[in-house]
């Protein structure tokens, strides 16, 4: 095997997510507490991707994150279609974990890449310390707020029902609010206000971060230094 290919997505060890997030919940939502609600929510939302991922033998955390808004992309569309509210999403979600499920436990070739784990080790130093630094909700971030806090909060679901404004046009850029879709998820399973949703999801999610763009940067490069390079180079972004 190559220094460059990827490695099994652990999908079965993220079962433990469940748990998890039913302990963080009985923490007070805020400090501490918060934060290991949204880690728990959010890994909880990636577990039917890489339920998938492995499911089709596919590795390494990207692909169990491509896969995990394919599905959510999926179960958004079911929402909008028959102009439901977000838990519907969810529900779907879960479908789609549970069907992929008992195909999970196959095996995988390859050792774990422990590099790739160093790499979310050291991502969630830095988002910890970014948590520090996440300030108040201003400026752009009130139109994401507002989008994400009509997801969470409106029922009958559909696209122009998170416009900007009454009977405006949807917004080219996010006429499709899939990211938008997995905040409010998570605010939902965490028990949180979308408020601290916005401001700390990047905390909580930060270790996934840096294993996407150091495995890009693998797969370009095909060598573990460049790859750590392009994650180097992209972190301070």
């Amino acid at each position: 095997m190559t220094a460059w290919a990827p490695r099994a997505s652990g999908a079965p060890l993220l079962l433990l997510a469940l748990p998890l997030l039913g302990i963080a919940r009985l923490l007070p939502p805020s400090g501490a507490g918060l934060w290991l609600r949204l880690v728990a929510a959010s890994l909880v939302l990636f577990l039917p991707g890489a339920l998938v991922a492995r499911a089709l033998r596919l590795r390494g955390a990207s692909v169990a994150v491509a896969w995990t808004l394919a599905t959510l992309a999926l179960a958004l569309a079911v929402v909008f279609t028959f102009h439901t509210g977000i838990w519907v999403a969810l529900a779907v979600v879960a479908a789609v974990g549970a069907v992929a499920l008992p195909f999970s436990f196959r095996s995988v070739a390859g050792p774990p890449s422990w590099t790739t784990l160093g790499v979310a080790l050291a991502g969630l130093a830095f988002g910890v310390a970014l948590w520090h630094v996440a300030g108040v909700v201003h400026g752009d971030a009130l139109f994401h707020l507002g989008r994400v806090r009509k997801l969470d909060t409106f029922g009958s679901l559909h696209l122009r029902s998170v416009d900007e404004f009454v009977d405006g046009g949807l917004h080219p850029g996010y006429a499709f609010p899939l990211w938008h879709g997995f905040l409010a998820l998570v605010a939902k399973l965490a028990g949180v206000d979308p408020t601290q949703v916005l401001l700390h999801e990047p905390s909580a999610i930060a270790p996934v971060a840096f294993a996407v763009v150091y495995e890009a940067g693998l797969a370009l490069f095909r060598t573990v230094w460049l790859g750590a390079a392009v994650l180097v180079a992209t972190a301070p972004l």
